[in-house]
């Protein structure tokens, strides 16, 4: 797996995260351990699925998607229901 460039990763876990905190009212420690341990980063790591063409409201999405269900791929932004 080629990897997104580190400069674009971090840009994603500050943004993000951040969102976590503000939402949840959750410690850093605890927000950035539930983000970068996620498939949601997961994905987002993995410089093929391309994920840098989404927002990182969308990536947050994503990561509350895979909270409820189990898996980010249910959130609107990835599902393709044509």
């Amino acid at each position: 797996m080629t990897k997104m460039s580190p400069s674009s990763l971090d840009y994603y876990n500050k943004n993000v995260i951040q969102r976590i905190m503000d939402k949840y009212a959750m410690e850093q420690m605890d927000a950035s351990r539930r983000f970068l341990t996620s498939e949601t980063h997961r994905m987002l790591e993995d410089e093929s699925l391309a994920m840098w063409e989404f927002s990182e409201r969308a990536v947050f999405d994503m990561w509350e998607v895979e909270q409820v269900t189990g898996d980010p791929r249910n959130s609107v932004h990835l599902r393709s229901e044509l």
